[in-house]
């Protein structure tokens, strides 16, 4: 009950701000609920302390379009803005910035300020929430660490739904090799699943990639481009020593010895926005690095 006050709470003082947009937030969602998961779920996806601003913003707009959108949505289209404005108006992206809650004879308002210093300068108090829709007072907002146990709804990801930990290019997950030990492992871990190949990989929406971890918890930032009709197979660190086109037809991503010719193909991953890099041929199986499995439904 006290989260769905606070929500409410920061719902009416985002209104002072944007009275007609915001209003219909309030009128469509008017106990603040599903504003409030919608920015729970916004703040599990995107890392606030590790990238830019603006890309931090970006990535909250996304969820938060993901959410407004489809045959059921959990989140009013009239509050997406709400959502945005509440990571913008945050201290994400920007290393020691505070909120600051400056009292003056026409109430209470919160700015972002350089640092506590500054704050204090100007007769305000550094907040401990990260933005300012929950900053003035401190409450248990999404944005705040005052150790206030919240609910934090989990992403949804309709076609990448999790991710394997990352391997040096021979697939070998519970003591099977090969892409069926792989997709043994999708199966597993994320039911219904199997290795993400590179074209689901690219078809999937931005959003199932926002913020990806393993089953480890590490941070996804690049992913092994799966392709079954590579040609020839050693485009996929097959293990081309043993390779035989009569006996092997299928491509197992296994290889032998640095010395092979077997060569890997990846995508990077920007977490924060879940934008995939240009796709990076010849990259030798086993010295080149570790690189994820994403697992797709």
């Amino acid at each position: 009950m006290r989260s769905l006050t606070l929500a409410a709470l920061g719902a009416s003082i985002l209104l002072a701000s944007a009275p007609v947009a915001l209003a219909n937030c309030a009128k469509d969602d008017p106990t603040g609920s599903k504003l409030l998961a919608a920015r729970q779920q916004a703040n599990s996806t995107c890392p606030c302390a590790t990238t830019t601003h603006g890309a931090y913003v970006k990535c909250v707009a996304g969820v938060a379009k993901m959410l407004s959108s489809g045959t059921s949505p959990s989140l009013p289209k009239s509050c997406k803005g709400a959502v945005k404005k509440c990571a913008a108006h945050s201290t994400c992206g920007k290393p020691g910035t505070v909120t600051c809650c400056i009292t003056t004879a026409k109430g209470t308002k919160c700015k972002i300020m350089k640092d506590a210093a500054h704050c204090t300068a100007k007769h305000g108090t550094a907040g401990t929430c990260t933005s300012c829709c929950d900053a003035c007072p401190a409450g248990s907002g999404p944005s705040c660490s005052t150790g206030t146990t919240t609910t934090t709804a989990p992403p949804v990801r309709t076609k990448v739904k999790g991710s394997l930990t990352a391997t040096a290019g021979r697939f070998n997950y519970n003591a099977t090799l090969g892409l069926a030990g792989a997709d043994a492992a999708c199966n597993t871990s994320f039911p219904g699943t199997h290795a993400c190949t590179l074209t689901e990989v690219q078809g999937a929406p931005a959003t199932d990639l926002i913020g990806l971890k393993d089953t480890s918890n590490m941070v996804v930032t690049s992913l092994w481009a799966i392709d079954p009709m590579a040609d020839p197979v050693t485009a996929q660190c097959f293990d081309d020593v043993n390779f035989n086109p009569m006996t092997q037809p299928g491509h197992n991503w296994e290889y032998g010895t640095a010395h092979t010719a077997s060569r890997g193909q990846k995508v990077p991953l920007n977490n924060a926005t879940g934008a995939l890099g240009s796709l990076q041929t010849g990259v030798q199986c086993n010295i080149s690095g570790s690189n994820w499995v994403g697992c797709c439904q």
